[in-house]
């Protein structure tokens, strides 16, 4: 890909690229490894130090993947990367990173948010519930595992009791799956009725 059709912007970094990891970079021998690329913008998701290595180097052109979505999951990407390989982001930096992704992936788990921040559960639900003014929540929530469950089972819960007074047949995984909550809840729910 010609370098010059690529851009930078919307990183995580604070301070943009260290311009001495760059010349590190650019002085290694062979291709550099390939660059992630937003393919709708041809911004830089994730290698903005490998592009600037690459022409420190002279180099005209530089290997790119391309990420295929939304500019909000592309952020999210370059979040992601950069908590797991090459200059590691500073705590301040993870910390602005998660609050951004709390306000353009609100239905996010606070654990699906920290795994990709690089930040503990804890220190995630404490920027939620400091940015809960400005940002729309919701009742329900994406889990690592991309299960949507509810923020409070309080009103599954009461509905699974009320179903389980009405058909006090009606097994626990038949209760769970009309009201959204694992079997394990529902037998909760069973013990405290008895």
């Amino acid at each position: 890909m010609p370098i010059s059709s690529l851009t930078t912007g919307e990183s995580p970094r604070s301070n943009g690229t260290d311009i001495e990891r760059c010349r590190e970079l650019a002085e290694t021998e062979g291709k550099l490894p390939a660059i992630v690329v937003h393919r709708e913008t041809m911004r830089v998701v994730d290698g903005a130090h490998r592009l600037r290595a690459a022409e420190l180097r002279g180099d005209d052109t530089i290997a790119v993947r391309f990420f295929d979505g939304p500019a909000r999951d592309a952020y999210v990407l370059s979040v992601e990367a950069n908590t797991r390989h090459g200059t590691p982001l500073s705590r301040a930096e993870r910390t602005a990173a998660a609050t951004r992704i709390i306000a353009s992936h609100p239905q996010w788990s606070d654990r699906a948010i920290a795994q990709v921040a690089g930040l503990s559960a804890h220190t995630v639900a404490a920027l939620r519930q400091r940015s809960r003014e400005r940002t729309a929540q919701s009742n329900s929530r994406i889990g690592r595992d991309g299960r949507v469950r509810p923020v409070s089972s309080a009103e599954s819960r009461r509905l699974a009791g009320k179903l389980m007074r009405s058909d006090p047949k009606a097994s626990l995984r038949q209760i769970a799956d009309r009201v959204g909550l694992s079997p394990a809840t529902v037998l909760d729910v069973r013990r405290r009725l008895d």
